[in-house]
């Protein structure tokens, strides 16, 4: 069941700047709890210039950590709330958000493939993150990214698998690459990518990014054998 959507009013922590073009934070609730299901999202509330702004971002974190929630933003946009991160977001703000979204991860769910194109991969890496730790289901993640410097959480993923060498397993592939990389496929995911990811051994596959991705890779995915209903997925743009 999808928990209670209420306001938590939070303190702005650790702010990393991940890539040229993405931020990560964390936030701390001082005032009401965190209660999200893997893949869900926040509406982030900031008060600027007199009045309220709101956005929302996807969780990255997972609901076994109970003290803060983390959110991984990319600079696109004008809106005020992206900019408002990406330019004057300081350590201790004050901020609220409350959670939403109904494409989440679930233990019923099984073995998940984890799909994503660019900042999409933010609401896998939460689904990811929690299938290591509380699970004992298996989980891919296969990253597209039109070059090298947008790749997120590589190190932290790669990390993960190391740990979890039985469940966990992360791919990326450069769509702007003309040649393979020791460690990464070149171009857009495709048959080939998902064969080698074994595909068809999992139950759940989950496609997070724009919208020609996630109807591309769906079809795809129905391909190689996975019906409608095992395919979850999330547009944002």
């Amino acid at each position: 069941m999808q928990p209670d959507r209420h306001i938590v009013t939070a303190k702005v922590t650790n702010i990393k700047q991940e890539t040229t073009s993405t931020k990560s934070f964390d936030l701390f609730p001082y005032k009401g709890k965190i209660d999200f299901l893997p893949g869900q999202w926040v509406d982030l509330f900031v008060s600027l210039h007199g009045s309220e702004q709101v956005a929302g971002y996807s969780i990255t974190s997972t609901p076994c950590n109970t003290e803060f929630i983390s959110l991984a933003v990319k600079n696109t946009g004008d809106d005020e709330v992206t900019q408002y991160i990406h330019q004057s977001m300081r350590e201790g703000d004050t901020v609220s958000f409350s959670t939403g979204g109904s494409c989440v991860y679930t233990p019923e769910q099984g073995n998940a493939i984890l799909i994503a194109g660019g900042i999409g991969i933010t609401p896998l890496v939460s689904i990811f993150r929690y299938i290591g730790e509380a699970t004992n289901h298996r989980a891919t993640i296969i990253h597209s990214v039109c070059c090298y410097e947008e790749l997120l959480f590589t190190r932290k993923l790669k990390d993960l698998c190391l740990k979890n060498r039985d469940q966990l397993s992360y791919v990326y592939t450069i769509s702007g690459a003309p040649h393979h990389s020791a460690e990464g496929f070149s171009g857009r995911v495709n048959a080939d990518m998902l064969n080698q990811s074994e595909a068809s051994t999992f139950d759940t596959a989950f496609v997070c990014g724009p919208d020609s991705f996630v109807d591309s890779l769906s079809a795809q995915l129905q391909k190689t054998g996975f019906n409608k209903g095992q395919i979850k997925s999330e547009t944002w743009w």
